[in-house]
């Protein structure tokens, strides 16, 4: 798609872009060998490309709907709008103030009070103490959190954090407002109430990126539509013609019966969804497939990697899928079909210190492991234990407070060795 050549016409221009991923995996012994040998030259880093060679604009005072399946590359999208991820090749452009509403619990600090987040946040976009104070009644009304703004927003529950954030995300006068899905989260009341908010912004001329699953909310609220198919954009224009593109993809999965991801989720000690997780803690991850005749075809390979909120990579695991997998238990949904089936994982005590972490499941073939066959993502906040440890690696280890008989000093350790 060609660009005019006047930008300022544009808020955001999208030219050429492509970003890719490098994925370090690790694996069982008994896989590893198996697994590296098909699918990548031994001692070569895996690459995607969540994004490639993507160009598209968006005018100033329109709203945008980003669409397509897990792992189309929405998010990736939005993260580098707001500059969270640079991308590879091409150009981003955004002209205008940009406020992000990207993940639950994302820019706020979990031991600050909602009130302090508040300051805190508007301080971030460079607002003063004294403009925060003249908004600060509003966001606390529209938020409903009137009872709890002065408890520290690690107790809140994730419909109290959209709730917060949607709050703070309306009444700082954003030029360009970009949201990722949060309007999934909360009763249907208040996403009823942030609708219109949305509409108030989109009528005083707030430029609007919005994904959404909910192909009905993109075609009634959006002006235009871009639809993402495997990092490629597929399609972008008026949303209801966009909308239809993508309903008519949605029918081709339907009607063609093959193995895909339909989510990714963590759960608890008694195996209900969760997106709180301490560090620390175990962390329980499960990702839900759609197995035509409840059985995984041979040589399905699922991986598993962690991000930080920055897209840096954590860590990845791999893993060959049995022919028989247990069936979805409390994470089924009613719209799930008989044939849906779950794999999981267990990490052992989460060496994370705080912060969000960025869950992708990635579906491949293991004899053309290099294209996903499906991915799928989640968000995660993980809990500080304590106030004792800092950086990023939640690391076990003990003081020793005792007097110790091991040499300190180099001195000392030559002595010793010389008086042998």
């Amino acid at each position: 798609m060609a660009l005019p050549s006047r930008r300022n016409d544009y808020a955001v221009e999208f030219r050429d872009v492509s970003r890719r991923f490098v994925l370090h995996h690790e694996h069982r012994a008994s896989f590893q060998d198996w697994f590296i040998g098909l699918i990548r030259p031994r001692g070569v880093a895996e690459e995607f490309w969540a994004l490639r060679e993507v160009t598209f604009g968006v005018k100033r005072g329109e709203t945008l709907g980003v669409v397509g399946r897990n792992g189309a590359g929405k998010s990736t999208l939005l993260k580098l709008v707001t500059r969270i991820l640079e991308p590879t090749s091409g150009q981003v452009l955004v002209n205008g103030r940009t406020y992000a509403m990207l993940e639950l619990g994302a820019g706020f600090h979990p031991e600050l009070t909602g009130r302090d987040n508040i300051y805190l946040n508007g301080s971030l976009y460079g607002f003063s103490r004294k403009q925060m104070q003249r908004v600060y009644e509003r966001v606390v009304r529209f938020a409903e959190l009137e009872r709890f703004v002065d408890t520290p927003v690690k107790h809140y529950s994730s419909g109290m954090f959209a709730r917060l954030g949607f709050g703070i995300a309306v009444h700082m006068e954003p030029e360009i407002l970009v949201i990722d899905e949060v309007l999934a989260v909360g009763d249907a009341n208040f996403r009823a109430k942030c609708l219109r908010a949305l509409e108030g912004l989109k009528a005083g001329g707030t430029t609007i990126l919005f994904v959404s699953h909910d192909a009905e909310q993109v075609r009634t609220f959006c002006d235009r539509a871009a639809l993402l198919s495997g990092g490629h954009l597929v399609d972008v224009g008026p949303a209801a013609e966009v909308i239809d593109h993508y309903e008519r993809l949605l029918a081709e999965d339907v009607t063609l019966p093959r193995v895909g991801l339909l989510r990714v989720r963590a759960f608890d000690e008694f195996g209900l969804s969760t997106d709180v997780v301490r560090s620390g803690a175990d962390l329980g991850l499960e990702a839900v497939l759609r197995t035509p005749g409840g059985e995984c075809p041979a040589g399905l390979v699922l991986l598993i990697d962690l991000f930080d909120e920055h897209g840096g990579h954590l860590w990845g695991a791999g893993a060959e899928l049995p022919a028989e997998l247990p069936v979805a238990g409390p994470s089924r949904r009613p719209d799930d079909a008989p044939d849906t089936r779950a794999a999981r994982m267990v990490v052992r005590d989460l060496p994370v210190t705080s912060g969000t972490l960025h869950v992708v499941a990635t579906l491949l073939a293991a004899t053309d492991g290099r294209e996903p066959l499906d991915r799928a993502e989640a968000v995660l906040r993980v809990e500080s234990a304590g106030l004792d440890q800092r950086g990023l690696l939640a690391l076990k280890h003990e003081w020793d407070w005792q007097q110790s008989d091991v040499p300190t000093s180099l001195e000392d350790r030559i002595g010793t060795i010389f008086r042998r």
